[in-house]
């Protein structure tokens, strides 16, 4: 519930389009985001909702329940690896700025020799931490945002889930709406 309240509230993030409880493999559940268009690339604004969103769960089973449990480890795996890729390769890091640290297999660029080892300093690398920090953090406090100023969408749609196992798009934009949250739609559809 707590991803999915997030993606939905969240500008940048794509729409929901299901949401289960049902367990599957390592994953206690899941929620399916799909983006209204089709697009190759991916602006740093997308990139930061989509930490927040996978923030979502941890937050929300800290408010609800006043701890967290082992359930968001793959989600704070994830979403930690994405904001590193941002610092270190895709140049979206305000404090170190428009270079790339690192190639897509991990090797190094910036004052490296082209080993897949990180070879640049220890001051960098406590930079990129501090960045890598920094986004997780920001992050974490716009979920948390998102769902306290939305707990009765979030109970919404948790006791929802409690009783389906599973929401698909329709059903869940109909919450979102009795909870006075918009649903995203394509251009043409809003005109």
């Amino acid at each position: 519930a707590g991803h999915a309240l997030v993606a939905s509230v969240l500008p940048h993030a794509d729409p929901v389009h299901k949401i289960s409880i049902i367990a599957r493999g390592h994953a206690g559940g899941y929620t399916l985001k799909l983006p209204l268009e089709e697009t190759r690339l991916q602006s740093k604004n997308e990139f930061l909702d989509d930490i927040a969103m996978s923030l979502g769960g941890y937050v929300a089973e800290q408010m609800v329940f006043g701890d967290v449990t082992t359930g968001p480890s793959n989600d704070l795996q994830v979403s930690t690896a994405l904001a590193r890729d941002m610092v270190t390769k895709y140049g979206m890091s305000e404090k170190l700025g428009p270079m790339a640290l690192e190639g897509s297999g991990g090797r190094t660029l910036f004052g490296g020799r082209g080993v897949d080892s990180k070879d640049y300093s220890e001051q960098m690398s406590a930079k990129i931490d501090d960045e890598v920090s920094k986004i997780m953090n920001d992050a974490f406090a716009r979920a948390h945002t998102v769902c306290t100023e939305h707990r009765k969408a979030l109970n919404a749609i948790a006791e929802e889930l409690i009783i389906k196992e599973s929401i698909e798009r329709d059903d869940f934009e109909k919450l979102l709406i009795l909870n006075s949250i918009k649903p995203k739609r394509k251009q043409e559809e809003v005109s």
